[in-house]
């Protein structure tokens, strides 16, 4: 009978939670996986997808092996061929390529399934770069929300995903924590079992909206008009933290006249809303401290999302928030967070008025 060993290792996927796995490995082969119940963050226990992961990596279906096609397109038919012949139809490839368009004429694309530094930002970018290739921003995920946080905000910082548990207000925009930040949902009920307030988001009712107190199911697109609603309603009834944006923005004179335009029933009626939702939200959000919110893709997945993240990133600073490793009454943000640690001067946070896309959703515009 083999020896069976333990060891400890980071899943690799690009995800937030970043687990650490326990493998049981028999020779050279991997028979069981699980969470590590001594990590404070995986808990024990893993996500659907990589729960099933030895039999994706044993399966007898999976590709070890270069293939060619030999039939016509979707025909699924393919013939095993050498690694040689493999690089060699490839190589020959791109000199055809470069002797008719020259370097650029190839565009090299792919993102991080696996997050290792060799295998996702490594020799794949070396090789392309002598090459010659054109460049490409090898994310589709997050980069015209990436831009937003950063033109108003400096850069993408979030808060420690342990101190949720002290905030009092959660909020899930374009978020479906319970399936793809699972880790995060524990955090999330022990602060709900201590009095905190659930809202999601999300024109879908995911499961994580499904498990809310609240779900704003906003039209799809129309989240830079909620942002702006709100707004309204915090500049209307003065609950702007004044000193704050006195002292560590610019622009929000700008922003508050903006915001003007966008009354709660105008928001109501862009994102199929109703007032007394927008005005709850806003109140809410005014008034509950500590507060945490959780962006994620689905705000900027289209088009106009990049100025929707930077609303949602400007109305959350019209108020001093807490340092994202620190309980302190304030609010914490997973896509940018406008206070710094302790010690440092908060950064200068941008809500002036800045360029607009072509489309119509509403967002700061000159």
């Amino acid at each position: 009978m083999k020896d069976t060993t333990g060891h400890k290792v980071v899943c690799p996927h690009d995800c937030p939670d970043t687990c650490v796995m326990t493998v049981s490995v028999e020779g050279d082969r991997a028979v069981a996986l699980g969470g590590d119940p001594e990590h404070r963050f995986t808990r024990g226990f893993l996500c659907a997808k990589v729960n099933r992961y030895l039999e994706r990596v044993y399966s007898p279906d999976r590709i070890l092996h270069p293939l060619k096609r030999i039939g016509r397109k979707g025909e699924g038919r393919f013939e095993r061929i050498t690694w040689d012949e493999a690089i060699g139809t490839v190589a020959a490839r791109f000199r055809e390529v470069i002797t008719a368009h020259g370097p650029q004429a190839i565009l090299p694309y792919s993102y991080a399934g696996n997050m290792g530094l060799l295998s996702y930002a490594s020799m794949d970018r070396r090789f392309f770069h002598a090459l010659g290739a054109s460049l490409l921003a090898r994310t589709i995920c997050a980069s015209a929300g990436g831009a937003g946080l950063k033109a108003t905000v400096g850069k993408s910082i979030g808060f420690d995903p342990e101190a949720i548990v002290h905030a009092r207000l959660i909020v899930a925009w374009g978020a479906n924590v319970v399936s793809s930040n699972v880790h995060l949902w524990p955090f999330i009920e022990e602060a709900r079992r201590r009095g905190a307030t659930l809202v999601t988001v999300d024109p879908y009712r995911s499961r994580t909206a499904e498990k809310s107190d609240r779900h704003l199911a906003l039209l799809p697109g129309t989240d830079a008009a909620l942002a702006l609603g709100v707004m309204h309603v915090v500049f209307r009834e003065g609950r702007e933290d004044r000193e704050y944006l006195d002292k560590h923005t610019v622009g929000w004179e700008a922003l508050r006249k903006r915001a003007r335009e966008w009354t709660p029933a105008r928001t109501a009626e862009t994102t199929g809303l109703t007032v007394e939702e927008v005005e709850w939200f806003a109140r809410a959000y005014a008034t509950t401290r500590p507060s945490a919110i959780r962006i994620n893709y689905g705000l900027n997945r289209h088009a106009g999302g990049g100025m929707a993240v930077r609303t949602e990133a400007g109305w959350r600073c019209g108020r001093s928030p807490a340092c994202p490793r620190s309980p302190v009454p304030g609010g914490m943000s997973g896509g940018a967070c406008c206070s710094p640690p302790r010690g440092r001067s908060p950064p200068t946070t941008r809500l002036s008025s800045g360029p607009t896309s072509s489309h119509p959703a509403p967002g700061p515009s000159t």
